[in-house]
């Protein structure tokens, strides 16, 4: 390691060597298998591209193990996240299976109940035009008439709701 931290690249190969077995099976002990793996891979890069900030006058090996630890930290704190994340997704995708909130449904059975009101107020003929209307359904009338009655219907549906809930 003194070597390969004095800028020797013939040190790279002994140095790998000596580190790959001892980084992976330290952090085997602490991480799943693909886990640690890439913990280890990662440790490695560090220790080689930092190579330069070995202190000669200590043991490398602790060094190495420090740097070790420190990818250890991270991949936990990644694997934390993806668990949270990934609960997070399944917590949502379980509320939007379970339906509406209570809120929103009351919400829906109050509009609901304005809007029968509003068209309790309207005449026969533009409660049946907007029915139809909402159907997809055309009585035996041209096109434009029927979609003037539907325009003149919503009007007057508007102004009614306009009249007993304002805007």
């Amino acid at each position: 390691m003194t070597a390969l931290a004095a800028g020797d690249r013939q040190a790279f190969h002994p140095v790998f060597v000596s580190l790959w077995p001892l980084l992976k099976a330290f952090t085997s002990r602490h991480l799943p298998p693909a886990d640690a793996e890439d913990a280890a891979q990662q440790a490695l890069v560090n220790v080689m591209s930092r190579a330069t900030e070995y202190d000669p006058e200590r043991d490398a090996l602790p060094w190495a193990l420090g740097i070790a630890a420190y990818e250890i930290r991270t991949a936990r704190r990644k694997s934390q996240r993806r668990r949270e994340e990934r609960a997070l997704a399944e917590d949502l995708e379980g509320r939007a299976a379970a339906g509406a909130s209570p809120e929103d449904l009351a919400l829906a059975r109050d509009l609901e109940a304005a809007l029968e009101e509003a068209l309790r107020d309207l005449p026969e003929s533009d409660r049946e035009t907007l029915l139809l209307h909402a159907r997809g359904e055309r009585p035996d009338v041209a096109g434009a008439t029927f979609r003037k009655r539907v325009e003149r219907a919503l009007s007057r549906l508007r102004g009614a709701w306009r009249q007993k809930h304002g805007l």
